[in-house]
């Protein structure tokens, strides 16, 4: 088992992240997803776009420090999670910017800021049918994530999950 663990600051954004993103497709598909365009949406609406614009701001984060500071030595599988983890940083930066699009070209984010109403039906938009195919994406991708960590951890063996993990060294 490698003892090397990734910095800090970038296990924080991860886990941060996670929550985020897992809240985001959660609350998508289980609250707004049904809710109808009335007022009483809006506030779900803007929550959502808050933590929606803080998970695109995370990932943007975590590219950073990945270019910035020192990886972890590779493991066996390192280039497919690598192809893993860059295929969901690109959904969850695709869901935030189809997201923007959609509370713009709606005129969501005016309703949400107060000045304007939520349209009859969100599925009408262009930028809501890649919202919810990538969120769709996501889960998987996420799945897989996940998968692949548990047989790193309880299968392989080789110490995985404690590079990510949070605490001390």
């Amino acid at each position: 088992m490698q003892n090397f663990r990734y910095a800090r600051p970038q296990v924080a954004v991860h886990w941060v992240a996670a929550l985020v993103i897992v809240f985001l497709l959660l609350s998508g598909m289980f609250v707004l997803e049904d809710m109808p365009n009335t007022v009483e949406k809006i506030g779900n609406l803007r929550i959502h776009m808050i933590f929606g614009a803080l998970a695109g701001l995370l990932v943007i984060t975590r590219i950073a420090m990945r270019r910035r500071l020192p990886a972890p030595p590779s493991l066996p599988g390192d280039k497919l999670a690598h192809a893993g983890h860059m295929s969901l940083n690109l959904a969850i930066l695709l869901m935030a910017a189809s997201g923007m699009l959609l509370a713009l070209q709606s005129g969501a984010l005016d309703a949400v800021i107060g000045n304007g109403v939520l349209p009859e039906n969100f599925k009408d938009f262009t930028p809501r049918k890649v919202h919810g195919l990538v969120a769709k994406i996501a889960m998987g991708l996420i799945v897989l994530h996940v998968a692949a960590a548990l047989y790193h951890q309880l299968i392989v063996k080789d110490g995985l999950i404690s590079r990510m993990r949070l605490g001390g060294r």
